[in-house]
């Protein structure tokens, strides 16, 4: 082959190779979810095709995941993550999450940012339906760590403040469970309320793709959930606590049992986020 000139195909093998993912970029802008539109959160900020290449062999570094929650001793092993067909596929046990396990220093995916609100979706399918699998794709606030960064000037001393916000959880009830979590106080005796209205009876086949996504918009206080761009409920105070301006939310892929432990695999082809026009964290290319 001559040095100058390459075939093309010689050129898209060494860039899949480099990519480590095997999955191709469209140039054709996506269109805004229902979900981030109805909020005018037009921004993209986030659009991943997840695989094994982006997960970090550490617990910090340049990468876009980590295995294992800030507060586990013992994250799960990366033979817990494996990429099918071009899709990151998570193993029983696994534990995603786009920030570092000490939290100290940022990822290569950016945080939600409470202050203006955001929309965010995961794409996300299971190997099979069975109401045993725990599937969860959700949010934790960065300030919610070791040094107690949710203790605010105002509050008694160890006082947090936090909010968490699933964006779906499988195995509760015949459609999404999305929950939004506000708890106070001093651990691990935290007082804390979530919306009741956190179950949809519209069944899901969990055996086929889904897109889950859920915002949150601090002007109004509120979070809303939506599937296949279909909304299904909202939440307003006092679920929603107004703490959750001030703080700024990581991604988590999870796939647990509801005590069963049978074995499945939960594939994540996509994760988007969306922020209003006017934020300042850039646009993804």
């Amino acid at each position: 082959m001559s040095k100058r000139f390459a075939s093309p195909l010689a050129c898209l093998g060494l860039a899949l190779l480099l990519s480590g993912c095997a999955a191709f970029r469209t140039t054709v802008a996506e269109p805004v979810p229902p979900g981030a539109r109805a909020l005018g959160f037009t921004k993209c900020i986030i659009d991943e095709r997840p695989c094994v290449a982006d997960i970090a062999p550490g617990k910090d570094g340049d990468f876009k995941w980590f295995s294992g929650q800030w507060y586990v001793s013992k994250p799960p092993s990366l033979d817990r993550y494996q990429t099918v067909d071009g899709t990151l596929a998570l193993k029983l046990g696994g534990d995603l999450v786009s920030a570092p396990r000490d939290l100290s220093s940022p990822g290569r995916l950016p945080a939600l940012p409470g202050d203006r609100g955001f929309y965010v979706e995961f794409d996300v399918r299971l190997s099979d339906n069975d109401p045993d699998h725990w599937p969860a794709v959700w949010l934790m606030p960065w300030e919610h760590n070791g040094k107690q960064e949710d203790h605010y000037e105002s509050d008694p001393k160890g006082f947090e403040r936090f909010m968490e916000l699933d964006v779906d959880e499988g195995g509760f009830g015949p459609g999404l469970t999305g929950t939004v979590h506000s708890s106070e106080g001093l651990w691990p005796h935290y007082q804390h309320v979530q919306n009741p209205n956190n179950v949809s009876q519209t069944p899901l086949d969990r055996s086929h793709k889904h897109t889950f996504g859920a915002s949150y918009d601090p002007a109004t206080q509120t979070a809303a959930w939506w599937v296949d761009g279909v909304p299904q409920m909202s939440a307003t105070s006092p679920f929603v606590p107004d703490i959750a301006s001030k703080q700024r939310f990581y991604l988590i892929l999870s796939a647990q049992s509801h005590g069963k432990n049978k074995d499945y695999l939960m594939f994540v082809s996509g994760v988007r986020a969306y922020v209003p026009p006017t934020s300042p964290l850039p646009a993804v290319q």
